[in-house]
């Protein structure tokens, strides 16, 4: 039995998303920018796309604009941003992913202050803390809505407020939030959020960068002028299709999804809640319900990973963005929470998605009771 339990790395694209998708890369391959009858049905289908996703995070949909993914929206945010700004101070946490940390760090080279909030052992930012660093100069606060190791969903809205309070720009890196939890825009009060089609059963290669109107960001990628000027480049229709699709199935097959992944998810805390030295990373209540970041002292998480995918289990030890550097034994997440090394050492993430059963679940447990067993007797590593 196959078992895919990494749905925070990538999801599969669905089948009905899939087949939305097919015209597009055959009888419908037209050029958005042309202007002939090909053309225009693209261009129909792009902006169909458009309204679809503003329709599902309550923005306009000419407050939509279509990247290449998370990271680029990211980029966009920041330094698109510093662009329009004479300010030069950005806040952002120490548990963000890397998109956002190596962007931050990059324009502490172009002489930009930059100050890392902590977080709690819970994962959770102060707010007081986020308060006390900010300034008149404070130009953008960009801080992830969900975190993509260990789950935790921050108080978004409000740190909003206190942001607004000091005149800066909102941004939200809200990659593992789309689809695994409800999101409005106007409510969050933020003013720009980014997303990626293939976190949430979409295509690689598309996501999307909402931008609130009036907010003062510019392009870092010049060409043709495409996306109304923020992102140039022939734009990608099939995949913007795909990536509606799968924001509308997310959205319309919400409560039946997060039904299935709340009874995964105490399936797997109960059964690791009977093996001793287990920890659950992350606040306990405040996370996205498919995420769980599981420790287990007197293991290595890489050889208990190892032993899973030996019976076709899927999981992870971090972020996959992170997991071939070799610098990062222990993740920048987990450092951050102030987790015991024991338990850092022992760390594995489990994100169930909507094409896992029943049957994979149990599967999985079974494994891993076994695998964390064998690896004591070992001394943690296989």
């Amino acid at each position: 039995m196959r078992v895919y339990l990494d749905h925070a790395a990538t999801t599969p694209v669905l089948e009905p998303i899939l087949k939305k998708m097919l015209p597009y890369f055959g009888e419908r391959f037209g050029n958005a920018s042309s202007l002939h009858f090909l053309g225009e049905e693209a261009k129909e289908a792009l902006e169909d796309a458009r309204k679809t996703i503003a329709k599902y995070i309550n923005s306009e949909p000419d407050e939509i604009y279509f990247t290449s993914g998370g990271t680029e929206s990211d980029n966009i945010a920041i330094i698109g941003s510093s662009k329009m700004s004479e300010r030069r101070h950005i806040v952002t946490s120490k548990i963000e992913h890397e998109a956002v940390i190596e962007t931050a760090k990059y324009m502490q080279e172009q002489n930009y202050r930059v100050d890392f909030i902590s977080v709690e052992e819970n994962g959770i930012i102060n707010t007081k803390e986020l308060e006390k660093k900010l300034n008149e100069d404070t130009l953008i606060v960009s801080v992830m809505l969900a975190n993509n190791e260990i789950g935790t969903i921050q108080p978004l809205k409000e740190m909003t407020k206190i942001a607004k309070r000091y005149g800066a720009i909102v941004h939200t890196d809200a990659v593992q939030a789309v689809g695994k939890m409800k999101i409005d825009v106007k409510e969050l009060g933020i003013d720009m959020l980014s997303a990626s089609a293939h976190k949430f059963y979409g295509p690689k290669g598309i996501g999307f960068l909402y931008i609130k109107k009036s907010t003062p960001v510019t392009n870092i990628i010049f060409g043709g002028g495409h996306e109304r000027g923020m992102r140039s480049g022939t734009e990608n229709v099939s995949g913007a299709v795909g990536m509606a699709a799968a924001i509308e199935f997310c959205y319309e097959h919400f409560c039946e999804l997060e039904e299935k992944y709340k009874r995964w998810r105490d399936m797997i805390l109960n059964a690791c809640n009977n093996i001793e030295g287990f920890k659950l990373n992350g606040d306990p209540d405040k996370r996205v319900v498919n995420t769980l970041s599981l420790s287990f002292s007197g293991v290595n998480g890489e050889a208990l990973a190892e032993l899973l995918s030996m019976n076709e289990i899927a999981v992870s030890t971090a972020s996959a963005c992170s997991s071939h550097s070799s610098e990062k034994i222990v993740s920048h997440v987990l450092r951050a929470i102030n987790l015991p090394q024991e338990y850092a050492e022992g760390t594995i993430r489990v994100v169930t998605g909507a094409d896992n059963t029943d049957e994979q679940i149990e599967y999985f447990i079974e494994h891993l009771k076994k695998a964390v067993a064998q690896l004591r007797k070992m001394g943690g590593t296989a």
